[in-house]
């Protein structure tokens, strides 16, 4: 039976591990597009309007970012013409999120290239039997939903 500072300890290292290993990611992701001059946080809206989260408040609440900065975000990617932004017809207070033609472009590049580029160089210290392990792992700390799209 471990303490409770065995326990502790293991949940604060567990913490910064994971905590660690998004920075990782995000600065695989920001090095990916610095060719395309875009960081991490703006692929993520991009790949979440892919999937289908069409307001940015969906998109927010998704990427767990304030609204001040979700909505600075959003005005520098439709002023780089990644994103287009629409009055939603149904309530004309709110807007609908599109991709442009650029950003459906990224994102298709992404599904085609970059998963297997930014993975390995994520993985790359882990042997093939680790990563499954990995990723079963992470699969099930997640909620049942929380690999779906929102439609």
């Amino acid at each position: 039976m471990r303490n409770t500072a065995d326990s502790f300890n293991l949940e604060q290292n567990l913490g910064l591990l994971i905590h660690l290993a998004n920075q990782f990611k995000d600065q695989l992701i920001s090095n990916y597009f610095s060719p395309a001059d875009i960081t991490a946080a703006q692929f993520k809206v991009l790949i979440s309007v892919y999937k289908g989260f069409t307001s940015p408040g969906e998109i927010r609440k998704n990427l767990m970012m304030d609204a001040g900065a979700m909505s600075r975000m959003i005005e520098r990617m439709v002023k780089r013409d990644l994103i287009q932004r629409f009055t939603n017809p149904q309530d004309k207070r709110q807007v609908i999120l599109a991709l442009s033609e650029k950003g459906h472009e990224i994102c298709r590049r992404f599904q085609h290239d970059a998963p297997t580029t930014i993975i390995s160089q994520l993985t790359a210290r882990l042997t093939d039997e680790e990563s499954h392990l990995l990723a079963e792992l992470l699969s099930k700390m997640l909620p049942e939903n929380a690999t779906q799209s929102p439609r």
